[in-house]
């Protein structure tokens, strides 16, 4: 993800860092539409929306050429009304929004919606988004956009919208804020189809002053929202939202964020493998998981978990127990349950022993359970042996699905049969103690007849297996993160010494000498400049060792012929100086060079990377993982943000695919894994020391190998100005 420049949207103005009170904005009582006109459909739309579904909303008209517009009478300017109004919905032509900005202030309207579009998203217009930043600033108005195109509150019925609407879903404890006005329809007509209750809707368009974090932050402190979705293109103001995050799990009000706009790696830093590794999308993944924020990766999934986490659902772990009428639905829950990391339990013997006497012989009674056909015989029998399994099961299960029912495709012949087996449902679902859920096999639009059942009832379900099982599998991760943050304490930030860094690359002997006076364990070594030199630190370090060029325009040594492995005896030590200083020379000729980096050669143990880069919207992350030269192949890293604990680089140690390796499989020696932690934070604390003054400092590898922990290799690169 990226942070926009300020021009394009994404500074946000004192205005709207001084208050979260938006009630002008979201509550107004009556709206102006300025620059009305039949010729536009944005107009018209706009009129028609708030006609329709805001019936109690004033809607006046603003136009400067016409007396008359969508039948109704019209004011030449906002100062013409000559009624107060509570929102300006403005349409007019670019150059002119600023003023009416002023105008509409002037005239005691509190807040602003900016239809029109041209600003800070196209060249010509970063200026003219200055001016209108400006004008908020001087007047203090509240304004969603420019090039947005309002907002859908289905609750309180207020419909400044420049779209034709879909049939609007029910209201419910569902609000979602998009950064993309064009899925704004799309997600309203998914909603309805599956049964979502949603509460209010944003688009925040460029977001030239009030972000997308703002308006979140509104709606989170409202009690009437269960959960809140943010489809985010960029996260511009990261500090707002480390503080959103915080609040939400104070209050139990998750959020969910579809972060899109990411390439593979769209920062890479060229000197480290760390930004490699750390590239947007996985910096991103790191600090929501950190901050307890839900991230999911589609549209279904994006309103699924939102919905779900609204009403309630917290499953206090991923013990799953299934009543199917599909042996094939079964199999597919099963599947995907185990790539969600949740459990099918066995069936304890007292469910056992009811469910054998009540289904028919040639059932297979097991978790998940398939009640056969016989179901459209009896369509009581998966109702009571949901029973069975909920009150004998309690304490086996976190959460039970019930897939054995037909949602109505339409009204149905007899309505009254119909809500009675459904009530039945409800009934039986009250008087458990697990919570259970509806799910469809296939994620298919519910009739409004089902939907209004439903709803009726207080029945919850899920829109088919894929994207339903993500929600339940979402949820459950939520509820362990806000149980697990809320208990731990914050790791403070540690004060940064005014030691400088130089500009640019440090040779490897300057990185190690840097990193070992902050306390990380670096092996030892000898910088020579000739033959001799290298032959007299061989002597000194031991016999068998390692020679490798130094120098700060040569960051990946073995890619230039740069490292000569497994030396002993002084003349193969001479020999290996030569021949190395020739290859570097001819291969790199404009490279500086330091001399050549003598140490002990070590074979075995095992080898970690551990990294810090500074993403350019969260500040510094931590990389660990798997290292040497395999780092980028392999791929197995754990990124945190900085400031980090013990316990924090102990999980990401513990949550690598390799962990094993370092906790002493197949007859190895286990790591220390108290002095990898050590050694960790005294990386860490080395680079919050320095402050703003660097851009990557990486060991590649740290070498573990029993008590034995030493950095082989390092790369500080100082911050160019």
């Amino acid at each position: 993800m990226a942070i926009l420049d300020n021009v394009t949207g994404g500074a946000r103005s004192e205005a709207a860092r001084a208050t979260s009170d938006l009630s002008t904005l979201f509550r107004p009582r009556s709206v102006a539409l300025v620059g009305a006109t039949e010729r536009s459909m944005w107009s018209v739309n706009a009129f028609e929306n708030l006609r329709r579904y805001s019936p109690r909303i004033a809607v006046h008209c603003v136009s400067p050429t016409r007396a008359t517009v969508h039948g109704v009478t019209a004011a030449a300017s906002l100062s013409a009304l000559g009624e107060a109004v509570d929102l300006a919905y403005i349409m007019s032509p670019r150059d002119t929004v600023p003023d009416i900005l002023r105008e509409a202030a002037a005239n005691g309207i509190g807040g602003a919606i900016v239809l029109t579009a041209g600003f800070g998203e196209t060249d010509d217009g970063r200026a003219l988004q200055r001016e209108l930043v400006a004008a908020v600033e001087e007047t203090g108005i509240h304004l969603l956009g420019p090039n947005g195109s309002g907002y859908v509150d289905v609750r309180h019925q207020v419909v400044p919208f420049g779209l034709a609407l879909p049939n609007l879903p029910d209201p419910g404890g569902a609000s979602f804020v998009l950064q993309s006005g064009g899925l704004m329809k799309p997600l309203l007509s998914l909603a309805r189809a599956w049964g979502v209750g949603v509460g209010m809707l944003a688009g925040t368009g460029n977001e030239a002053t009030l972000s997308s974090t703002d308006v979140a932050r509104y709606l989170i402190e409202s009690e009437e929202t269960g959960a809140i979705g943010l489809f985010l293109e960029a996260f511009r103001d990261a500090e707002g939202f480390r503080s959103l995050a915080e609040r939400a799990l104070e209050l139990d009000r998750p959020v969910v964020v579809l972060p899109v706009g990411r390439s593979e790696v769209a920062r890479r830093t060229a000197m480290s493998h760390t930004g490699a590794l750390a590239g947007d999308a996985a910096v991103t993944s790191a600090v929501l998981r950190e901050l307890g924020v839900v991230e999911v990766s589609s549209m279904e999934e994006f309103v699924a978990t939102t919905e779900l986490l609204s009403r309630g659902v917290r499953p206090r772990g991923g013990r799953l127990g299934v009543v199917s009428a599909s042996g094939g639905s079964c199999e597919l829950v099963a599947d995907k349950a185990a790539d969600e990391g949740m459990t099918l339990p066995r069936l304890p013997s007292a469910a056992l022993e009811e469910l054998r006497s009540l289904l028919p012989a040639f059932s297979h009674v097991q978790n998940p359970l398939d009640v056969t056909g016989y179901a459209t015989v009896n369509p009581s029998l998966p109702v009571d042996a949901a029973a069975i399994m909920g009150r004998t099961g309690a304490e086996h299960y976190d959460l039970l699905l019930f897939q054995a029912f037909v949602a109505p495709p339409g009204r149905p012949a007899d309505p009254d049969l119909t809500r009675a087996h459904f009530a039945a449902i409800a009934d039986t679902v009250k008087g458990l103690d697990v919570p259970v859920l509806l799910q469809d096999e296939v994620g298919v639009g519910l009739s409004d007849f089902a939907r209004e059942l439903f709803a009726e009832l207080g029945l919850v379900r899920l829109p088919g297996v894929e994207v339903g099982l993500r929600a339940v599998a979402n949820a459950m991760r939520y509820t362990g993160s806000r149980e697990r943050l809320r208990g731990a304490e914050r790791t403070a930030a540690r004060p940064t010494s005014s030691a400088p860094l130089p500009e640019g690359p440090l040779s490897e002997a300057r990185a190690l000498e840097l990193l070992g006076g902050h306390g990380v364990p670096v092996m030892p070594h000898r910088l020579v400049s000739d033959a001799a030199g290298a032959v007299e630190a061989a002597r000194l370090l031991g016999g068998r060792v390692v020679l490798k060029i130094c120098s700060p325009d040569i960051a990946h040594k073995s890619d230039v012929g740069g490292v000569v492995l497994d030396v002993e005896g002084d003349d193969t030590v001479a020999e290996a100086y030569t021949g190395l200083m020739a290859t570097v020379t001819a291969r790199v000729p404009e490279a500086r060079l330091d001399g050549v980096l003598v140490a002990p050669f070590r074979p075995g143990g095992v080898e970690l990377i551990v990294g810090i880069n500074r993403d350019p919207v969260w500040g510094p992350v931590l990389v660990l993982g798997f290292g040497g030269v395999l780092v980028e192949v392999l791929a197995d890293v754990a990124i945190r943000p900085l400031p980090v604990s013990a316990r924090d680089v102990t999980e990401m140690l513990d949550g690598l695919r390799g962990a094993a390796l370092l906790r002493g499989a197949r007859g190895r020696a286990a790591g220390d894994v108290d002095a990898v932690v050590a050694a960790v934070l005294a990386l860490a604390d080395a680079a919050l020391g320095w402050g703003d003054g660097w851009d990557s400092v990486e060991v590649n590898p740290m070498r573990v190998d029993g008590t034995v922990v030493e950095a082989l290799d390092a790369l500080v690169v100082g911050r160019s100005a």
